[in-house]
């Protein structure tokens, strides 16, 4: 079996692609840095492969993908990890940034969904499980363009699964509190154990939850370290 993992090449995404590989999963690994994923690729299991996508390019993005799917025989599953945002008020952001955020972590995940549904008709299986954020779910001042493009991924991931599930794909959303990775120019591993997730530990939970037999699907998940404020 086949999976696609997108912000593979370090934090939460790198954990997912290389503990699918190590459940025995072929894994194509997406991300824009070429020299990150080459080490992701590198898992002694040889079975992560790299893909240099640049999810921000929307009208690159699109041909890319078909391009790559072209060269796969079949694929299971999709992980759109990949996400991009700043803390700081909306007034401050230009509006390029703004616009970047709603591409990476919306328009993309939707391109990518585009592109992928075609081959899991034809298959009658497959599943697309998006990352979203706790923001979903609740406000929280100066991060109002990233949680935007949250709101929205989860009223998609939620339309999109009625629309499919009887074609046998499973869609769910994950929604993560606070992660210790460099998410908005952050250090991994800087972060107080009590209040933040591991990527390795989340990525292990959330591998655990949707790869469920097929009569089973977590439409919705929400995780958070015990000690962030909530």
């Amino acid at each position: 079996m086949t999976w696609l993992v997108t912000g593979a090449s370090r934090g939460l995404g790198r954990q997912l692609a290389l503990q699918l590989a190590e459940r025995g999963f072929e894994v194509h690994a997406c991300a824009r840095d070429a020299s990150s994923l080459a080490e992701v690729a590198a898992h002694p299991s040889g079975r992560i492969r790299a893909l240099a996508l640049d999810l921000g390019d929307a009208a690159a993005l699109t041909p890319a993908l078909h391009a790559a799917l072209a060269g796969m025989e079949r694929l299971d599953g999709v992980i759109n990890n990949a996400g991009i945002g700043s803390y700081k008020p909306f007034a401050d952001h230009a509006q390029a940034e703004l616009l970047a955020i709603l591409q990476v972590n919306l328009g993309a995940v939707m391109q990518i969904c585009h592109a992928v549904l075609p081959r899991m008709r034809a298959q009658r299986a497959g599943q697309i499980v998006n990352i979203g954020s706790d923001l979903a779910r609740r406000p929280l001042a100066n991060m109002a363009a990233y949680t935007a493009s949250k709101h929205g991924l989860a009223g998609f991931s939620h339309s999109l699964l009625r629309e499919v599930k009887d074609a046998g794909i499973k869609v769910s959303l994950i929604n993560p509190g606070i992660i210790d990775t460099g998410f908005g120019g952050g250090t991994e591993g800087s972060r107080d154990p009590a209040a933040s997730l591991h990527p390795a530990t989340l990525a292990r939970l959330i591998l655990d939850a949707v790869l469920q037999p097929g009569s089973v699907v977590v439409d919705e998940l929400t995780v958070h370290p015990a000690g962030q404020d909530f």
